[in-house]
C-alpha cells in the first residue's frame, strides 16, 4: 500500500463524514441555532473535516517538493487551529460556570489533530522521512472529534 492509497481513502472518509454532518444539522437545524455552544460545536466539526480533506489533498497532488507540500500544510493547519480557537474564544464567552469543566476539555481536544499537522508539516519542511506518519493520528483524531461532535449535534441535542 503507497500513501497516495491511505490519503485517498481519508479524503472520501472525510468527505463522506462531512456530508452526514450536514445531514445532520439540517435534521436539528432550529435546535442547533437557538444554543451558541451547539452552533459553534456543528460548525467546527465541519472546519475540522474540511481541513483534513485540504491537507490530505495536498498530498495527494502530484510534483510538489516536500518543502512546498509541508509549508502548504502548515497554513492549513495554521488557519484552521486560528478559527476553532476564534469560535472556541466566543463559546468560553457565553457558556455557564457549570459547564466550564467540558468547555475546557473540548478545547484542549481541539488542539490535538492540528498539532499532529503542524509536525507533520514541520516534517515535511525538514524532508524527514517519517513525515506522513504524524498524519494518521492526526487524520484519525479529527475524524474521532468529528464523529463525537456530529453525535451531539444529532442525539444528545434530543435529550
Amino acid at each position: 500500500m503507497t500513501w497516495d492509497n491511505f490519503f485517498s481513502a481519508e479524503v472520501g472518509a472525510a468527505a463522506a463524514l462531512a456530508g452526514l454532518i450536514f445531514v445532520g444539522i439540517s435534521i436539528n437545524l432550529a435546535r442547533i441555532i437557538a444554543l451558541p455552544l451547539i452552533a459553534n460545536r456543528a460548525l467546527q466539526s465541519l472546519l475540522i473535516l474540511l481541513a483534513i480533506l485540504a491537507v490530505e489533498s495536498l498530498l495527494l497532488v502530484p510534483g510538489p517538493s516536500p518543502l512546498v507540500e509541508g509549508v502548504e500544510i502548515v497554513a492549513v493547519a495554521g488557519v484552521t487551529a486560528v478559527a476553532l480557537n476564534a469560535m472556541e474564544l466566543r463559546s468560553w464567552r457565553v457558556v455557564a460556570p457549570p459547564y466550564r469543566g467540558v468547555l475546557r476539555s473540548h478545547t484542549l481536544e481541539l488542539q490535538l489533530p492540528w498539532a499532529f499537522t503542524l509536525v507533520g508539516g514541520a516534517a515535511l519542511v525538514a524532508d524527514a522521512p517519517w513525515a506522513l506518519y504524524w498524519f494518521v493520528p492526526a487524520t484519525l483524531v479529527s475524524f474521532l472529534i468529528a464523529v463525537l461532535e456530529a453525535w451531539i449535534i444529532t442525539v444528545e441535542i434530543l435529550r
